[in-house]
Protein backbone atom coordinates (compact mmCIF):
# COMPACT_ATOMS: atom_id res chain seq x y z
CA UNK A 1 0.00 0.00 0.00
CA UNK A 2 1.83 3.29 -1.22
CA UNK A 3 0.87 6.14 1.52
CA UNK A 4 0.16 9.20 -0.20
CA UNK A 5 0.78 12.55 1.98
CA UNK A 6 1.51 15.99 1.00
CA UNK A 7 4.00 17.55 3.17
CA UNK A 8 6.43 19.78 1.21
CA UNK A 9 8.67 21.08 3.94
CA UNK A 10 11.94 21.75 2.19
CA UNK A 11 15.15 19.65 2.71
CA UNK A 12 17.80 22.49 1.19
CA UNK A 13 17.81 26.27 0.78
CA UNK A 14 19.53 26.95 -2.44
CA UNK A 15 22.72 28.71 -2.36
CA UNK A 16 24.42 30.35 -5.72
CA UNK A 17 27.80 29.05 -6.10
CA UNK A 18 30.21 32.12 -5.06
CA UNK A 19 32.84 33.56 -7.35
CA UNK A 20 35.34 31.59 -6.24
CA UNK A 21 32.88 28.46 -6.04
CA UNK A 22 35.23 25.34 -7.65
CA UNK A 23 34.17 24.05 -10.79
CA UNK A 24 33.60 20.72 -12.01
CA UNK A 25 32.12 20.27 -15.39
CA UNK A 26 30.64 16.83 -16.69
CA UNK A 27 30.59 15.70 -19.79
CA UNK A 28 28.61 12.28 -20.36
CA UNK A 29 27.28 10.61 -23.22
CA UNK A 30 23.66 10.17 -21.94
CA UNK A 31 21.27 12.89 -22.46
CA UNK A 32 19.04 12.57 -19.78
CA UNK A 33 19.89 10.56 -17.00
CA UNK A 34 22.97 11.52 -16.14
CA UNK A 35 22.06 15.30 -16.06
CA UNK A 36 18.94 14.64 -14.20
CA UNK A 37 21.02 13.06 -11.38
CA UNK A 38 24.11 15.07 -10.64
CA UNK A 39 21.44 18.71 -11.04
CA UNK A 40 20.40 17.13 -8.05
CA UNK A 41 23.20 18.23 -6.27
CA UNK A 42 23.78 22.18 -8.00
CA UNK A 43 23.25 24.61 -5.70
CA UNK A 44 23.35 22.87 -2.23
CA UNK A 45 26.61 24.67 -1.35
CA UNK A 46 27.99 27.46 -2.21
CA UNK A 47 31.44 26.00 -2.39
CA UNK A 48 30.96 24.11 -5.34
CA UNK A 49 29.49 24.65 -8.82
CA UNK A 50 28.37 21.20 -11.15
CA UNK A 51 28.10 22.32 -15.19
CA UNK A 52 27.06 19.13 -16.85
CA UNK A 53 27.16 18.95 -20.60
CA UNK A 54 24.91 16.91 -21.61
CA UNK A 55 24.79 15.97 -25.71
CA UNK A 56 22.57 17.49 -28.05
CA UNK A 57 20.67 15.28 -30.80
CA UNK A 58 23.57 15.39 -33.09
CA UNK A 59 26.59 15.62 -30.65
CA UNK A 60 29.49 12.57 -31.15
CA UNK A 61 28.90 11.00 -27.70
CA UNK A 62 32.31 8.73 -28.60
CA UNK A 63 34.82 9.00 -25.85
CA UNK A 64 36.99 10.52 -28.45
CA UNK A 65 33.80 12.78 -29.31
CA UNK A 66 33.48 14.24 -25.80
CA UNK A 67 37.29 15.18 -25.17
CA UNK A 68 36.12 16.88 -28.47
CA UNK A 69 33.91 18.68 -27.29
CA UNK A 70 35.48 19.46 -24.20
CA UNK A 71 38.69 21.06 -25.84
CA UNK A 72 36.78 22.83 -28.00
CA UNK A 73 34.82 24.47 -24.94
CA UNK A 74 37.90 24.82 -22.66
CA UNK A 75 40.76 24.74 -24.14
CA UNK A 76 40.79 26.41 -27.78
CA UNK A 77 38.91 29.36 -26.09
CA UNK A 78 40.51 29.50 -22.83
CA UNK A 79 37.44 29.58 -20.85
CA UNK A 80 37.79 32.59 -18.71
CA UNK A 81 35.49 30.83 -15.63
CA UNK A 82 37.72 27.77 -15.73
CA UNK A 83 41.07 27.65 -13.36
CA UNK A 84 43.62 25.74 -12.85
CA UNK A 85 42.34 23.78 -9.41
CA UNK A 86 39.15 23.06 -11.63
CA UNK A 87 38.02 19.43 -12.25
CA UNK A 88 36.69 18.03 -15.31
CA UNK A 89 35.23 15.05 -15.70
CA UNK A 90 34.12 12.47 -18.53
CA UNK A 91 31.22 10.07 -17.46
CA UNK A 92 31.15 7.04 -19.98
CA UNK A 93 29.60 3.70 -20.04
CA UNK A 94 31.54 0.82 -21.38
CA UNK A 95 29.34 -0.23 -24.40
CA UNK A 96 31.63 -1.07 -27.63
CA UNK A 97 34.32 1.60 -27.25
CA UNK A 98 37.19 -0.65 -26.63
CA UNK A 99 40.55 1.39 -27.85
CA UNK A 100 38.79 4.56 -27.47
CA UNK A 101 38.31 4.30 -23.49
CA UNK A 102 41.97 4.14 -23.31
CA UNK A 103 42.66 6.64 -25.31
CA UNK A 104 40.27 9.26 -23.59
CA UNK A 105 42.42 8.45 -20.35
CA UNK A 106 45.21 8.77 -22.39
CA UNK A 107 44.42 12.13 -23.22
CA UNK A 108 43.10 13.03 -19.80
CA UNK A 109 46.49 12.69 -18.52
CA UNK A 110 48.00 15.35 -20.70
CA UNK A 111 45.47 17.88 -19.07
CA UNK A 112 45.36 19.09 -15.24
CA UNK A 113 42.59 17.42 -13.34
CA UNK A 114 41.01 15.90 -16.23
CA UNK A 115 39.41 12.52 -15.59
CA UNK A 116 37.38 8.87 -16.64
CA UNK A 117 34.38 7.64 -14.60
CA UNK A 118 33.56 4.91 -16.37
CA UNK A 119 30.75 2.15 -15.45
CA UNK A 120 30.53 -1.10 -16.80
CA UNK A 121 28.27 -1.59 -18.56
CA UNK A 122 26.34 2.08 -18.18
CA UNK A 123 25.18 4.56 -15.83
CA UNK A 124 22.53 2.07 -13.86
CA UNK A 125 25.34 0.35 -12.23
CA UNK A 126 26.14 4.10 -9.91
CA UNK A 127 22.34 4.30 -9.41
CA UNK A 128 21.72 0.29 -8.14
CA UNK A 129 24.51 1.31 -5.30
CA UNK A 130 22.20 3.82 -3.95
CA UNK A 131 20.19 1.18 -2.58
CA UNK A 132 21.93 -1.95 -2.86
CA UNK A 133 25.16 -3.71 -2.20
CA UNK A 134 27.40 -5.98 -4.22
CA UNK A 135 25.36 -8.92 -5.61
CA UNK A 136 26.27 -11.53 -8.34
CA UNK A 137 25.84 -9.96 -11.98
CA UNK A 138 27.11 -12.50 -14.15
CA UNK A 139 24.04 -12.17 -16.13
CA UNK A 140 23.93 -8.54 -16.23
CA UNK A 141 25.99 -7.82 -19.06
CA UNK A 142 24.54 -5.11 -21.04
CA UNK A 143 22.82 -1.54 -20.16
CA UNK A 144 19.36 -3.01 -21.51
CA UNK A 145 19.78 -5.69 -18.86
CA UNK A 146 20.94 -3.19 -15.98
CA UNK A 147 18.12 -0.66 -17.05
CA UNK A 148 15.24 -3.70 -16.40
CA UNK A 149 17.14 -5.23 -14.08
CA UNK A 150 17.02 -1.87 -11.58
CA UNK A 151 13.55 -1.34 -12.65
CA UNK A 152 12.52 -4.58 -11.22
CA UNK A 153 14.25 -4.42 -8.06
CA UNK A 154 13.44 -0.71 -7.54
CA UNK A 155 9.45 -0.29 -7.87
CA UNK A 156 8.96 2.67 -10.57
CA UNK A 157 12.78 2.97 -11.14
CA UNK A 158 15.55 5.00 -9.55
CA UNK A 159 13.94 8.24 -9.11
CA UNK A 160 16.68 11.27 -9.48
CA UNK A 161 14.70 13.82 -7.16
CA UNK A 162 14.54 11.65 -4.45
CA UNK A 163 17.07 8.53 -3.86
CA UNK A 164 20.37 11.28 -5.22
CA UNK A 165 20.66 12.03 -1.76
CA UNK A 166 21.70 8.28 -1.10
CA UNK A 167 24.76 9.29 -2.12
CA UNK A 168 27.20 8.36 0.50
CA UNK A 169 25.82 4.36 0.30
CA UNK A 170 26.37 4.61 -3.21
CA UNK A 171 30.23 5.69 -2.24
CA UNK A 172 30.59 2.75 -0.16
CA UNK A 173 29.04 -0.17 -2.33
CA UNK A 174 30.27 1.09 -5.40
CA UNK A 175 33.78 1.11 -3.95
CA UNK A 176 33.35 -2.16 -2.03
CA UNK A 177 33.07 -3.80 -5.53
CA UNK A 178 35.71 -1.64 -7.33
CA UNK A 179 38.13 -3.74 -9.66
CA UNK A 180 40.78 -2.51 -11.49
CA UNK A 181 40.00 -4.54 -14.44
CA UNK A 182 36.40 -2.53 -14.38
CA UNK A 183 34.79 -6.09 -15.17
CA UNK A 184 30.85 -5.85 -14.92
CA UNK A 185 29.16 -3.99 -11.85
CA UNK A 186 32.58 -1.93 -11.87
CA UNK A 187 31.77 1.51 -11.65
CA UNK A 188 34.38 4.77 -11.11
CA UNK A 189 31.70 6.96 -10.62
CA UNK A 190 32.19 7.18 -6.94
CA UNK A 191 35.43 8.76 -7.82
CA UNK A 192 34.01 11.68 -9.15
CA UNK A 193 31.05 11.90 -6.26
CA UNK A 194 34.43 12.11 -3.85
CA UNK A 195 35.41 15.24 -5.56
CA UNK A 196 32.11 17.32 -4.74
CA UNK A 197 30.57 15.62 -1.57
CA UNK A 198 32.40 16.81 0.79
CA UNK A 199 31.08 20.22 -0.38
CA UNK A 200 27.54 19.01 0.16
CA UNK A 201 28.05 16.54 3.08
CA UNK A 202 26.60 19.01 5.52
CA UNK A 203 23.81 19.64 3.76
CA UNK A 204 22.90 16.17 2.84
CA UNK A 205 23.59 14.61 6.46
CA UNK A 206 20.97 17.62 7.79
CA UNK A 207 18.45 16.52 5.26
CA UNK A 208 18.48 12.93 6.23
CA UNK A 209 18.46 14.13 10.00
CA UNK A 210 15.29 15.78 9.37
CA UNK A 211 13.72 12.34 7.95
CA UNK A 212 14.64 10.92 11.09
CA UNK A 213 13.22 13.67 13.42
CA UNK A 214 10.35 13.54 10.88
CA UNK A 215 9.84 9.78 11.42
CA UNK A 216 9.96 8.70 15.12
CA UNK A 217 12.00 5.70 15.68
CA UNK A 218 13.13 5.00 12.12
CA UNK A 219 16.46 4.92 11.14
CA UNK A 220 17.68 5.47 7.92
CA UNK A 221 18.20 1.60 6.98
CA UNK A 222 14.45 1.59 7.40
CA UNK A 223 13.83 4.94 5.16
CA UNK A 224 16.18 3.05 2.50
CA UNK A 225 13.74 -0.19 2.71
CA UNK A 226 11.52 1.72 2.20
CA UNK A 227 12.79 3.36 -0.55
CA UNK A 228 13.68 0.40 -2.55
CA UNK A 229 9.58 -0.71 -2.33
CA UNK A 230 8.60 2.25 -3.89
CA UNK A 231 6.17 2.80 0.11
CA UNK A 232 6.27 6.40 1.53
CA UNK A 233 6.88 5.75 5.66
CA UNK A 234 3.71 6.90 7.74
CA UNK A 235 4.02 10.24 8.80
CA UNK A 236 6.20 11.54 6.41
CA UNK A 237 6.69 11.68 2.23
CA UNK A 238 9.61 11.32 0.09
CA UNK A 239 8.04 14.25 -2.13
CA UNK A 240 9.90 16.28 0.35
CA UNK A 241 13.31 15.25 -1.80
CA UNK A 242 12.06 17.02 -4.57
CA UNK A 243 14.34 19.75 -5.39
CA UNK A 244 12.31 23.08 -5.94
Amino acid sequence: MIIMLRSRKLLYTREEPTKDAKLIIIYCEGKKREKQYFNYFSEISSKIRLEVEAPSQHDNTSPNGLYKKAVGHIIDTSNPKYEKDDEVWFVIDTDEWGRQIEELRANCLIQENWSVAQSNPCFEVWLFYHLFPFESFDKMKTPKGWKQYLNGKLVGGFDSKKHSILIKTAIENAKSKFDETMDIGSTEIFKLAESFYPFVEDKIEEALRKIEVEIPNVETQKVIEELRKGINVEGFSFDELERK
